[in-house]
């Protein structure tokens, strides 16, 4: 009763209650969104705008609705399995009114905007390339590599003078003040601070190849991102939608090994005694700090900004510090500073934002 007094008063106060077009965007984006584009482009899977008019609605609602049968026994569902690589589509849940309301959002979505012209949609540079990333250059420090050259013209003339012992105490400083100020201190770090760890993993997975050269989306994979605190290890299934049917790399000849592996533990699932990969964790924050990958997704907050540029990487490295004074120079950070086409606002200050 409270909670319908609550709903009642809330809707009272000209609160509104999501449209069904809200909804079907929405779905749309929790069960197609990782694999399809409207307008963009094909992706892992077809672009869909102007579905309807290519399929018959039984066949899009029958598809959406009993996606396994369909790969396994309709004919345009394997031709387009063959056409995408033999990548399958997972199975959706949704019952026919559900894939009725996604088909009405793309129907709508492939409208387009409305007006007597539709406008080409201007090209963006790729946001990989726009974000701040961790600093993992030589990373110098000026001040100390003059204080560096000073201490050593010094021990110079003093031992031109005949002071060896200043002069030779000196030059250790100058030698010092050159190892620590063009980057050695990089391999001084403090208690806690794991930056530039970056451990062997049972199986050589390369974001390089993934991220960069596939381009591959993130949230493919981590798709816990989006939706949780934790971005999360992709389950095997997940894997195994694509290497089900990819068993090489691009360009040889043999099978790769690391994919061959991989596939002998997921052959394993349905035995009495089932293998799993044990992946090393490379991000690790504190317990007491509490940081949800969901909002900052949400915020456009970039992968590369935290995480460094793991589109490059064929090991993946904690590129940044995380500590505490690294976040929270970013949420100082005025909403100005981001690329203009991010949904960035200004982060909070207060300890209760990270510290429950």
């Amino acid at each position: 009763m409270i909670k319908l007094l609550l709903l009642s008063a809330l809707f009272a106060h000209g609160a509104e209650a999501p449209s069904q077009f809200q909804k079907d965007a929405a779905l749309f984006q929790a069960k197609c969104a990782k694999c399809h584009t409207v307008g963009r482009g094909d992706r892992v899977g077809p672009d869909l705008k102007g579905v309807s008019e290519r399929r018959d609605k039984t066949w899009i609602i029958g598809f959406i609705t009993q996606t396994e049968s369909y790969l396994n026994t309709d004919t345009e569902a394997t031709k387009l399995l063959a056409r995408f690589n033999g990548v399958r589509m997972e199975n959706t849940n949704l019952n026919e009114a559900q894939a009725q309301g996604v088909l009405n959002y793309i129907n709508t979505a492939s409208k387009g905007p409305v007006g007597p012209e539709e406008e080409a949609e201007p090209e963006v540079e790729d946001p990989a390339t726009m974000v701040k990333t961790p600093d993992e250059g030589l990373n110098l420090w000026f001040p100390g590599i003059a204080a560096g050259l000073i201490c050593l013209a010094l021990s110079v003339g003093v031992w031109q003078l005949g002071f060896p012992i200043p002069g030779a105490l000196l030059l250790a400083l100058a030698g010092g003040a050159g190892y620590w100020s063009l980057g050695g201190r990089r391999h001084h770090l403090l208690l806690g601070n794991q930056q530039g760890y970056a451990p062997l993993q049972p199986i050589a997975y390369s974001h390089a190849t993934h991220a960069g050269k596939l381009k591959i989306d993130c949230l493919y994979c981590h798709y816990g991102a989006a939706r949780s605190d934790a971005a999360g290890v992709p389950p095997l299934s997940v894997c195994m939608n694509c290497h089900n049917a990819v068993r090489r790399v691009a360009g040889a000849s043999e099978p790769s090994a690391e994919i061959a592996r991989f596939v002998a533990i997921w052959e394993t699932r349905a035995s009495s005694a089932p293998l799993n990969v044990a992946w090393t964790r490379v991000h690790d924050l504190p317990d007491f700090v509490h940081f949800p990958h969901r909002v900052h997704v949400a915020n456009n907050i970039r992968c590369q900004e935290c995480h460094g540029p793991i589109q490059d990487m064929v090991r993946v490295r904690q590129a940044s510090s995380l500590s505490m004074g690294w976040c929270v120079n970013c949420h100082r950070q005025p909403k100005s500073a981001a690329p203009s086409h991010w949904k960035r606002t200004v982060g909070p200050l207060d300890c209760a934002a990270c510290h429950w």
